[in-house]
This record gives structure tokens, C-alpha cells and sequence, in this order.
């Protein structure tokens, strides 16, 4: 393959990382994550995960047209199958169209629940209609089991499978068309939700296409359900029978509502269903396994290794990088005086990044001074050992403040791995957009990408995803908002770090008496702030409840630290309260400097570049 062929290769498949863009090729480019199996059985399963971290591409893997690309689509082998998945995304134009004032919530529950029958009645013959096509036999429901599925749709008596099909499509297409005016067409004939599944289903698993095998409705992105449709699901799914089940894809929250139409009764894990949070299966070591697998699978063999196109930095390498290029020199001029002949021969032959330290360790005027510093690093490095591992990460932050360019480096297939934080669309963004700009820089994709490429993809990703988060929810403004002074607050703890305690960038919510309302408005911006995944969420307790909002300790998601130049990495935490929380969206200015002040630090820096954009929103009255 060519340069030009190779260049166009990568860039098309690492540009395509939403499911929808791939078509065909998802199935083609599908690599299994560590959690699969667990979909594969026949218990109900709740597949929990942020956006972007790969549910609809798993469950799209498990619908019977991903298994049979995956299997070679050979139509032998079809027969060996344990089940087929049929998948379906909860459309928010239609499930929206069943609700409004014209009706009240019981009528709507029987609508939806008619609507539901129909559509997974439709997956279900679709499935059976397509095997039939792929092996070429014919579809065959007896007389008696037609005349009970047609009795519980309310429609007259089918001759076949296939007409039973057109018209149940017919039906959903007259039913979505007529949901507007529902209100002044009340005689609709209406089917008891679950009724048509099971005969359906129990129907279908005697046809030759399905031999007793089980239906496994794959539903994506549920949290676009109403509160009451969760419920109508639920209820569904505590029933389902032994011919099928349901795999549910859901944001991290999404799943509001644990009842079923009975609300005495609730969904519970593991007795109903089991949970699979993509988090817990996705260690960084897993993870990085899987997404490696994934990388490679999109561009071209003749391209290295991620973990080779992606060099990453020591962190001394990366202070000497960060320094300029006589800092060696002005500092052995500025000691030379003061030490012995000896040992200053020793700090010549020291690195810039372990002198740096060591003036940075001096400016603290509780510690001793420079020449002290060096005296005792070259007697007993030994002893300084603990202090470069506790501090001298958070003191490269300091080193460029407020100086114009790159003030920290984000390099390294590791580090990328660490801002995706399990997120599968993260890494292809960050990974396509260090490519791109690697061929902008040399002309090619041949070769190492160069560490400002590297940095200079990752705070372009986290800028386009500050700025996609107005997008996503009724909530999305304040969510900016929210970020952005978050994210200020962390930059000026990372550029003055020294007397501090070091990369603080997580943040717990006190306790603390407030109205109602406001505390209603605190939970529901944690609540959207998570599932949009503007912030990640920690507990040590298992026994949590997921709406315990001040159970959790919070971080701003990984993806956003290279924009506003902060650690990446999980650390240390700082305490707010609700009210604070709520300042920095509705008065950020105030707030942010209320915060500062409180740690002795203050907002009069300089922004790094990037955030330049934003000067009028951080500009002090």
C-alpha cells in the first residue's frame, strides 16, 4: 500500500468513531471488550456507560445482523447460533410524540404499550422473515397460533408470515401517523402490553428459522424514554418468558425509573436483571488491551503499534523539555559561589528538570534555601526520593505559568488511554486528530507523532467537547458553565502548586441545609453533568445509591484536563458545597475567586492560549 493510500486509510477509519457513521463496516471493524460474554446469557442485562463508550456498537454486535458478518456470513452457521438480537434505538421524536396534555399518564401508558407491542412484534418477524430469505425457506406460522397473534393485535386473521408482517408495519406507520391527533381519535383497538410477544414469540420459536432459540431485544439509548415508557419497559421485562429478553443500553443515570405499572414492584439486580457497568470491566490495563485492538483494526497494517506512533515523556524528559535552554547554566551561576569546586562539578553533570526541583522546593519559604536544597540532594538523593514522587509531577505545571505556547505536555499512548477514561470515542478523537495533525506538520503519517502534535489533538478534543455540550440536554449551558469554572479553578491550582497540597482536581460535595428547590437543582446538575459526562463520579461504597448525589466524590472528566491544563490523572480533592456549585454556573466570576481566595491563591494569572477565547467570561469586575 502506497503513502497516499495508507494516509487516506487511516484517516477515514479513525475519523469514524460514532457507530452510525460505519454502516456495514461497524460489524467489520467489531472487536469483543472483556464484558461481551456476559451479554451473551439469557438473563435480562443492563449495559450502563457514558457516551461513547461503545454500547451501541456491542449491542449492535449482538443483533443477528452483526453475527452474521461476524461469522463470515456464512449461512451454515446460523444454525449455530443460541440466539438473535434484535436491535432497536429508542427514537426521541417518536417516544416524545406519547405524552401532552391532551390525555392523562394511564391513557398514554396504554397508547405506548400498544406501540411497543407493535414494534417489537416487527423486529421479531423481521428477524424470522431474513433468516428464511439467507437459507431460502419459507417462513411458517400454523392456523391456530396466527388466529391467537392476530386476536392480541386486534387485527383481522393473516394467512401467512408475511402478511401478518406488511400489516403490523402498516398498522405502526398509520398508529405514529395518527399519535398527533390521538385526542380526537380515541377507537383505536389497543393490545394488553406483552400479550402479543409472548404468543408471537413462542410461535416463532417452533418455525424451522428459529428451533426453540431465544429473542434478545437489544434496546440502545433508553434514556430517551419517559419516565413512564421506563416503567412500561419494566414492567416487560420482570414478565418477559423463556423465548425472550432484553439487553437495555443506558447513560450512566439514564435509568430513572426502577418500577414496573405495579409500583409496588421493582426491578432489582441481580434477582431481575444483571448490571454491567462498562466502568468496572475497563481497568486502564484493560482497557488499553482493548483499545489497542481497536486502533489497529482501523488503520493499516503497515503502520506501528499505537503505543509506537504515540511516544510518550518521562516526566524528567518532559521538564527538560519544558525549560529553557540555558536553565542549567543560569542556575549553576547563580550557586557557583556558594558550593565547593566538588560539588559543583556534580550539579553540572545534574539534569535541568532535577535542578529545577530543587529550586522550586526552595521557593517555599518554609523549606530551605537553593544552594541548601542542592547541597542535600547531592549528599542523599535517597532521601529526596519520596519528595520527586509526591510533588515533582504537579511542579511541571508551574514551569511555563503564564507564558505563551504549549505549558504542559499530553504524550503518550498511556496518557491518551488516561484522558478517554474507558471511552472508546474519546481515544479514535484523539488518536485521529494526532494523526491529522501530524500529517499537517511533516506532510505524511509515516514515523513517531511529535509530542506538541500529540498535546495540541488533545486540547482541540477537549475544546470540541466543552463546546458539543450546549448540545446534548436542556442542561447543556449550564454545564459549560460549570466546566469552565471548574476547569479555571483546577488551572490556577496546577500552575501554583508549591505549598499546596498537590494535583488537586476532584471535588466533594458537603453537606449543608439547604431550601428544597435548590437542593433539587443541585441534584439535577450532578445528575446531568455525569450522564453527559461533563464530570466522572467515585464511591468507595458499594451500597450506594446512584441518586446519592453527595455520596461522590466528582471530577471533571479526563478528556477536558489538556484544554484547561490541569492533571489528568485521579488525585486529590477539594470540598465545596451546593451552593458554591451552583455560583460558579449562575455568578462564575464571583465564585471562582471566592474559591481561589480560600486556598491563597488568585485568578490574576494569565489564561494559557486556548482559553484566551474565554477571557470575558473569567475577566474580574
Amino acid at each position: 500500500m502506497n503513502d497516499k493510500n495508507i494516509q487516506k486509510d487511516a484517516g477515514n477509519m479513525l475519523g469514524l468513531y460514532k457507530a452510525e457513521w460505519l454502516d456495514e463496516k461497524l460489524y467489520e471493524l467489531f472487536r469483543a471488550p472483556n464484558y461481551f460474554q456476559e451479554l451473551e446469557t439469557k438473563r435480562p442485562c443492563v449495559l450502563i456507560g457514558g457516551r461513547g463508550t461503545g454500547k451501541t456498537t456491542v449491542l449492535k454486535g449482538l443483533s443477528y445482523q452483526g453475527q452474521y458478518v461476524l461469522c463470515g456470513k456464512d449461512p451454515r452457521k446460523i444454525t449455530k447460533w443460541a440466539f438473535f438480537g434484535l436491535y432497536w434505538r429508542v427514537n426521541t421524536n417518536r417516544v416524545t410524540a406519547f405524552k401532552g396534555p391532551e390525555l392523562v399518564e394511564q391513557r398514554w401508558i396504554m397508547y405506548f404499550s400498544h406501540y411497543l407491542n407493535l414494534i417489537l412484534c416487527q423486529l421479531m418477524l423481521d428477524c424470522v422473515r431474513w433468516v428464511g430469505n439467507i437459507q431460502s425457506t419459507k417462513v411458517e406460522i400454523s392456523p391456530s397460533k396466527m388466529r391467537a397473534i392476530c386476536a392480541t393485535l386486534n387485527i383481522p386473521v393473516m394467512d401467512n408470515a408475511e402478511s401478518l408482517s406488511e400489516e403490523i408495519e402498516l398498522l405502526i406507520l398509520r398508529f405514529e401517523a395518527s399519535i398527533n391527533n390521538i385526542a380526537d381519535n380515541p377507537s383505536i383497538p389497543l393490545s394488553m402490553l406483552g400479550s402479543p410477544l409472548d404468543v408471537l414469540a413462542e410461535a416463532l420459536s417452533k418455525c424451522d428459522q428459529i428451533k426453540g432459540r431465544q429473542f434478545y431485544f437489544l434496546i440502545d439509548e433508553f434514556e430517551n424514554l419517559e419516565d413512564y415508557q421506563q416503567r412500561v419497559f419494566n414492567t416487560i421485562i420482570k414478565h418477559s418468558n423463556a423465548n425472550y429478553t432484553f439487553k437495555i443500553g443506558v447513560r450512566e443515570l439514564g435509568w430513572r425509573q426502577r418500577a414496573t405499572l405495579n409500583s409496588n414492584e421493582q426491578l432489582r439486580s441481580p434477582a431481575d436483571y444483571e448490571r454491567l457497568n462498562i466502568s468496572d470491566y475497563f481497568t486502564e490495563s484493560k482497557f488499553s488491551e482493548f483499545a489497542e485492538r481497536v486502533i489497529q483494526s482501523r488503520i493499516s497494517s503497515d503502520f506501528s503499534a499505537p503505543s509506537d506512533l504515540l511516544p510518550g515523556l518521562t516526566d524528567f524528559e518532559e521538564g527538560d523539555l519544558l525549560l529553557e535552554k540555558n536553565y542549567s547554566e543560569r542556575i549553576s551561576e547563580k550557586v557557583e559561589s556558594l558550593l565547593t569546586s566538588s560539588d559543583l562539578k556534580k550539579v553540572h553533570k545534574l539534569r535541568p528538570s532535577e535542578l529545577y526541583f530543587l529550586e522550586y522546593w526552595s521557593r517555599n519559604p518554609k523549606n530551605d534555601s537553593l544552594v541548601e536544597c542542592i547541597k542535600s540532594y547531592l549528599q542523599n538523593k535517597e532521601k529526596w526520593k519520596d519528595r520527586f514522587n509526591n510533588h515533582f509531577y504537579a511542579s511541571l505545571f508551574a514551569i511555563r505559568k503564564g507564558k505563551r505556547g504549549i505549558r504542559k505536555y499530553y504524550a503518550g499512548w498511556d496518557v491518551f488511554v488516561t484522558l478517554s477514561h474507558g471511552n472508546i470515542r474519546y481515544l479514535l478523537e484523539l488518536v485521529n486528530e494526532a494523526f491529522m495533525r501530524h500529517k499537517a506538520m511533516s506532510g505524511n503519517l509515516g514515523g513517531a507523532i511529535s509530542f506538541e502534535a500529540q498535546t495540541e489533538a488533545a486540547e482541540f478534543v477537549g475544546r470540541k467537547n466543552l463546546s458539543e455540550l450546549e448540545g446534548l440536554s436542556v442542561e447543556g449551558g449550564r454545564l459549560t458553565k460549570l466546566l469552565l469554572s471548574l476547569g479555571r479553578i483546577f488551572q490556577v491550582f496546577a500552575a501554583d502548586p508549591n505549598g499546596h497540597t498537590p494535583e488537586t482536581n476532584q471535588f466533594h460535595l458537603s453537606e449543608e441545609i439547604v431550601d428544597p428547590e435548590k437542593e433539587l437543582r443541585i441534584q439535577n446538575t450532578m445528575h446531568q453533568a455525569v450522564m453527559h459526562l461533563a464530570l466522572i463520579r467515585f464511591s468507595g461504597n458499594k451500597a450506594t445509591e446512584d441518586t446519592d448525589t453527595r455520596a461522590y466524590d466528582y471530577m471533571m472528566h479526563p478528556i477536558f484536563a489538556p484544554f484547561f491544563v490541569f492533571s489528568h490523572r485521579k488525585k486529590r480533592q477539594l470540598t465545596i458545597n451546593g451552593s458554591q456549585l451552583l455560583g460558579l454556573i449562575d455568578e462564575p466570576k464571583s465564585n471562582i475567586k471566592k474559591i481561589l481566595s480560600s486556598t491563597n491563591r488568585s485568578d490574576s494569572d494569565s489564561l494559557p492560549d486556548q482559553l484566551q477565547l474565554f477571557e470575558s467570561y473569567y475577566a474580574v469586575d
